[in-house]
């Protein structure tokens, strides 16, 4: 993938109105099977060594996550750092932007349960809040029947509020009593589309209750010279960093200005 999506003038003001968009259509052909194949191979690999027996948590009934596939898997990584992906995190978030992390999500078949109403950037080590963006890959259709996800317009502009437990998850009324009466917005997506959303923007994603696994892969983007705030992250942990550094160097690459 070479050329840039040919995102609008509409579509930019649509997603910076509502927090959200969906694009079609986005990788295609012998693309879209590059890009899946190498994701599902990283998976497998990834998730060889756990029991199947195993009793799963709450929280690893949602969904198997893998993240930051682009650092081990040499198949994976230019899928991920792709330029048209990241041209259009760069002109829908309005700056050059830099990797956060990958993020493979597959929800498995009658067992994947919901993923509960929730905002991504409270969980997220970044002093600055307000412009992360991800977007959210059908490797395969994502339909209502396996989970695609839904999302409330212009929650993005919803500051402070406490981040939900996915594992045990509270009422949505409950952490936010200002999303009472905003209607949900459910996108179905063919393979290679995509959605969109800003870190702040509330979404949630049905369980799987198809025969067939839900397979998506989030490529999370941060503005270029986020810095770091000093609270526990699996990405960030190892790293030794220190309140206020900057998130740079070839783990959290510039990849679109």
């Amino acid at each position: 993938m070479t050329a840039d999506y040919p995102l609008t003038i509409q579509q930019i003001t649509a997603y910076q109105r509502d927090g959200y968009i969906q694009l079609n259509d986005v990788i295609t052909g012998a693309d879209l099977t590059a890009f899946r194949d190498s994701v599902n191979d990283a998976v497998k690999q990834d998730t060889a060594t756990l029991d199947p027996n195993r009793v799963k948590g709450s929280y690893e009934q949602i969904f198997i996550q893998c993240v930051n596939l682009w650092h081990r898997y040499p198949k994976v990584k230019p899928c991920v750092l792709d330029h048209r992906l990241a041209r259009i995190a760069a002109r829908l978030m309005g700056t050059p932007v830099q990797i956060w992390h990958d993020h493979a999500l597959f929800k498995e078949p009658h067992t994947g349960a919901k993923t509960p109403w929730h905002q991504d950037t409270p969980y997220w080590p970044h002093e600055q809040k307000m412009h992360q963006l991800t977007i959210w890959v059908a490797l395969r259709d994502a339909t209502v029947s396996n989970g695609c996800l839904s999302f409330l317009p212009g929650t993005h502009r919803y500051l402070d509020i406490e981040p939900v437990n996915l594992g045990n998850p509270q009422d949505l009324y409950a952490v936010a009593p200002q999303t009472k009466g905003l209607k949900p917005v459910t996108c179905e997506l063919k393979a290679g589309s995509v959605t969109v959303h800003n870190g702040m923007t509330f979404h949630y994603a049905g369980p799987n209750r198809s025969d067939g696994m839900r397979e998506a892969i989030a490529i999370i983007y941060m503005p270029e010279g986020t810095t770091y705030h000093k609270v526990p992250h699996p990405v960030t942990d190892p790293l030794n960093l220190k309140q206020g550094d900057k998130l740079s160097g070839e783990l959290f690459p510039l990849v679109a200005n």
